[in-house]
Formats: structure tokens, C-alpha cells, sequence
């Protein structure tokens, strides 16, 4: 130790020639072996032999021998040169993968009279799991942008954290990515809001990306050093979520990633949100490093979406597109209808005013100045969609005394109904009543069934619809906890063996880069790990899986 030391240290003085003037940038330092941080903390100050020397930002590790620091290209050059230091290289960018999608249906919409159970959760075949477990026993930790633990849906699961950019307060969510991607996981089962895929995890959160989605190589072997830490301290069974990367690799982040992975943690990371339809991209960091389990993204008919990442290291796939979630308090939007013939999940209407009215409604067909009755002044106007502008329908509708709108869809494509658009440059100064969309089945419904007073609701609310392989990733670390959690004695390369030769083929027969392993099961894995808790004592898939091939790296 003090050999190493004494070798950075002649380094560091003879790197002052380069000048306290020069800019630095963060560089990830390789060392032999490590450096107690008073070492470092010495270096450090005798770069800069002033009274007030230059801040460096030292940030020890401990899953790798190594640390961050501030340096200027001189300083970093030198040390790279000397015997005690394996490499030095630039912090790499990390960037959340989450690409903000319009609503497209009553399927995306959060119900604001109950709760509301997201494609995803059947489409990986979770609440078949639910009977024998809901995770219980196992750990989750998601790294990301925080989490809101005030969250209704969080707040139960919330186990702790730990926060990369301030270690004196809490991983609060600042943006709402990381509360997303939670929610996927773990939204509770309490008859309000969504439900995740393994609601009975304990969930932790690190933050290693700021208010922006932005974060660094570095911050992300601080939150592997954190989770190990736990591990080792409390024990059980441990998943990591990254929903987040970029192209670039870096040899100390992976580095630490292998060494936590050989510390028994189970690591899921998004494939990337680059590719296109017709030119595809190749996996993300970390995403692409050996042995994490890198997740692209498909849609509700099971199709692959446009924007996944492929490579013969993609694992699996799981749902991403049009995924609805948690998101901090009060971020989100819920709209509905509620009337004698049932409840409607409705859109909103974008510049609609916040609010909640309850009324009787009147037909007024497309909302032209002749379609409304006298009867509709302070009343709820029913209009379809078509012939003139929503903006156009509104004005005839408030000047007609309606205390609130109604739109419903004139066919069955999916609601994206906008109201910025160049044909009505005034949208977006009119004074908009509460103004909510229903798809065509469901105005006719309320038309023909309905009676007596409705009502109509556009809140700021905790739920939105994100896609991306960001929220692809957190229905397979939902998966691996339920599935590790009906066979906690399994080790996490089991586990993860079990989820992929399990997986549902999709496209070309076979492990192929566009599916990898196929679609998630968390049914067909649990079962293979755990037979016997599923009705069946017969003998568990083989570690071969399905005779198709199962790639994995």
C-alpha cells in the first residue's frame, strides 16, 4: 500500500508542472491494488502545493481498485505512466432510456376509479405467478434518478437508498424516470392506481442520474460498491435495474459489473433506445458487458419496437412501448368518465383545464353551432370527433354554455388526439372548460346507456405512459423476483438460466438479435426452477432449456 502510494505521489508532484490553471474533467484511475482514501486524500493535496489547493472530487471504490478524480490531462497522462496505476480513462456518459410517449388508447390510460393493471403484467404471464409469490424475500435495487418513497403506490416497499450526488439526503426522485421504472417492479396491489410485476419485493434506489437523466460511469460502480455493501450486511437475494447507458463502454465500470455479478447479483440492463426501422443499433453499456442480462423492448401484439437495441448479447424481451406506471406525486395526468352505464378511462385533451364536473350531458353531435340544443347550457356537451377542430368544437361548445366537453372518436384507430396544430394558432389562448377523450365504443356506450348526471375528471395525478427499453428492463427484474423468490435457494445464474430458456420465441427460430432468448415467462420459469410449486412434481427444465438454442454472454 504504501509502495503504491509513494509511486502516485512522485507522480503527482512532478504532474504540478502542468499548472493549477489547467482544466480538469473526471477521470476513472486503475490501481494495482487499494488505496486507503487518506492515501488518495494526500495525493490529492499535493497536486496543488497552494494554501488552498483545487478541489479534485476523490470518490473511492471498493468493488474495484480504483477512484475518481479531477485531472487535468497532464496529471492524468502521468499517472497513467506509473507502476502503481493500470490505467487511467475519461468518466464515460450514462443517460436514462426512456423515450416520453403520447397516450394511444384507453389500454395506456390510468383509470381513475380503480385500479388499473398494465398490459404488462399478463403479457409476461406475472399474476400466474402470483398465487405461490409476489417476490416476497427479495431485493431490488434500482438505479436511476431516484424514487419518490412518498409515492401511494411505493411508500410500503420502499426499503432505502442512497444518493451518488448528495449522501446527506435521500435518493428522491428529481425527475421521474426512476420512480417510472419502480413502479413497474413494485406498484403495490391496493385496489388504487397500477399494479407491478412483483409488488411484494424490497425495493432500494440509488441515485446515480440527476434532475436531466444524466449520470457517469463513475456513479455507477458507487452504486454496485453500495449494493454489494448491502448485500453483505443483510444478506438474501439481490437484483440490480440499470435503465440506462450509452455507447460507450468503460473498462473499470465493467470491471465493477463482473465483480458484482460474481458477488451473486442479478443485473438486468436496457439494450438502448437507437435503433429505427429500418437501421438497427447495437447493444448499449452496460447492457453489452458479459453475463448482464441486456432487455429490448416489444409492444402489446408482441412485435418488436422500432426503437430496441439488438446484438448476439441481447437475453430477452419484455414490454416497453406505451407502458403505463408511477411517476411522482402529482406529475401525471388521470382523466375519466363515470356514469349509470359504467366508468370510462378517458384521455386527456391536451391544454384541457384541470378539474372535476358533474352534470347531466347532452349529445350535440359534431359539435357545429347548429348541433347544440338549448338544453346543454350548463350541461356536459357530448361531440364527436370529425368535420371541424377540436379548438373549433370547444368555442361552440363554451359558447353554447357547456360546462364541460366530452370528444369521442369517430373510428377505432387509437385516441392521440392533439390540440397544437397550425389550423388552430388559438388553442392555446382559449380558456378551455375540462375537456376529456373517449374512444368511439365508449361514447357511443355512454350515449346510448347513459342517464341522469356524469362525471367528468382531468387531474394532476401520480401515473403516466413512458416507452423504452427503460421499462422494458423492470418487468424483467420483476420477473426475476418472482422467480427467484419461488426458488430462493437458486443461485442468480439459474435464475437468470431459467428466464431465458423459458422465454417465448419470437421471430426466427431460435436465440436471434432482434428477440434474443424471446419474450418473458414468468410462469414457464418459475415452473422450471420450482416444479413442485406449481402443481407439478415432475423433474425442472434442463440447463439446456428448450432445444432451441439459448445464447447468452
Amino acid at each position: 500500500m504504501k509502495k503504491i502510494a509513494a509511486l502516485i505521489l512522485s507522480v503527482v508532484f512532478a504532474s504540478s508542472a502542468f499548472g493549477a490553471s489547467a482544466p480538469t474533467q473526471r477521470y476513472l484511475v486503475a490501481t494495482r491494488a487499494a488505496l486507503a482514501a487518506d492515501r488518495i486524500g494526500t495525493l490529492i493535496r499535493d497536486i496543488e502545493p497552494t494554501p488552498q489547493p483545487q478541489n479534485r472530487n476523490v470518490v473511492t471504490f471498493q468493488s474495484v481498485n480504483g477512484f475518481a478524480a479531477d485531472l487535468t490531462a497532464g496529471e492524468a497522462a502521468a499517472l497513467a505512466q506509473s507502476a502503481g496505476v493500470r490505467y487511467v480513462e475519461p468518466v464515460v456518459e450514462r443517460h436514462a432510456f426512456d423515450l416520453v410517449a403520447p397516450k394511444t388508447g384507453n389500454s395506456d390510460a390510468i383509470n381513475p376509479f380503480a385500479q388499473t393493471v398494465p398490459f404488462g403484467i399478463d403479457l409476461v404471464h406475472a399474476r400466474d405467478v402470483w398465487p405461490v409469490t409476489r417476490g416476497q424475500g427479495i431485493n431490488v435495487v434500482v438505479a436511476d434518478t431516484g424514487v419518490d418513497y412518498t409515492h401511494p403506490d411505493l411508500v410500503a416497499v420502499y426499503a432505502g437508498g442512497y444518493n451518488t450526488f448528495n449522501t446527506a439526503i435521500p435518493p428522491m426522485d428529481d425527475n421521474d424516470h426512476g420512480t417510472h421504472v419502480s413502479g413497474t417492479i413494485a406498484a403495490q396491489d391496493n385496489n388504487f392506481g397500477v399494479v407491478g410485476v412483483a409488488p411484494g419485493v424490497k425495493l432500494w434506489a440509488v441515485k446515480v442520474l440527476d434532475s436531466t437523466g444524466s449520470g457517469s460511469s463513475a456513479r455507477m460502480i458507487t452504486a454496485i460498491d453500495w449494493t454489494i455493501n448491502q448485500k453483505n450486511a443483510l444478506g438474501g437475494n439481490w437484483v440490480m435495474n440499470f435503465s440506462l447507458g450509452s455507447t460507450m463502454p468503460s473498462s473499470l465500470e465493467q470491471e465493477a459489473f463482473a465483480r458484482a455479478i460474481s458477488a451473486g447479483i442479478l443485473i438486468c440492463a436496457a439494450s438502448g433506445n437507437e435503433s429505427t426501422a429500418t437501421v438497427p443499433a447495437p447493444l448499449d453499456y452496460p447492457a453489452a458487458y458479459p453475463d448482464v442480462m441486456a432487455i429490448g423492448a416489444v409492444d402489446s401484439t408482441r412485435a418488436i419496437a422500432s426503437f430496441s437495441n439488438e446484438g448476439s448479447g441481447l437475453a430477452v424481451v419484455a414490454p416497453g412501448v406505451s407502458v403505463l406506471s408511477t411517476v411522482p406525486v402529482g406529475k401525471g395526468t388521470a382523466a375519466g368518465v363515470s356514469s349509470s352505464a359504467g366508468s370510462f378511462v378517458a384521455n386527456e385533451i391536451e391544454l384541457s383545464k384541470r378539474g372535476t364536473v358533474t352534470a347531466g350531458f347532452v349529445d350535440c353531435s359534431l359539435g357545429n353551432p347548429g348541433d347544440f340544443p338549448a338544453g346543454v347550457a350548463g350541461r356536459i356537451a357530448v361531440i364527436k370527433r370529425g368535420s371541424i377542430s377540436f379548438n373549433a368544437k370547444a368555442h361552440n361548445a363554451v359558447s353554447a354554455g357547456a360546462m364541460a366537453i366530452i370528444i369521442y372518436n369517430n373510428d377505432g384507430s387509437s385516441l392521440n388526439f392533439t390540440l397544437k396544430n397550425d389550423a388552430d394558432p388559438g388553442a392555446s389562448t382559449f380558456n378551455w372548460p375540462v375537456t376529456v377523450a373517449l374512444s368511439l365504443v365508449d361514447g357511443q356506450k355512454l350515449l346510448a346507456n347513459g342517464s341522469g348526471q356524469i362525471t367528468v375528471t382531468d387531474q394532476a395525478d401520480d401515473y403516466d405512459v413512458f416507452s423504452g427499453t427503460s421499462m422494458a428492463t423492470p418487468h424483467a427484474v420483476g420477473v426475476a423476483a418472482l422467480v427467484w423468490s419461488a426458488a430462493p435457494g437458486d443461485s442468480a445464474a439459474q435464475i437468470r438460466q431459467a428466464m431465458t430458456s423459458t422465454a417465448d420465441d419470437l421471430g426466427a427460430t431460435g436465440f436471434d438479435m432482434v428477440f434474443g432468448n424471446g419474450l418473458l415467462d414468468a410462469l414457464g420459469a418459475a415452473k422450471a426452477v420450482a416444479p413442485s410449486k406449481f402443481g407439478n412434481s415432475g423433474t425442472p427444465a434442463p440447463a439446456a432449456g428448450k432445444s432451441r438454442a439459448v445464447r447468452h454472454h
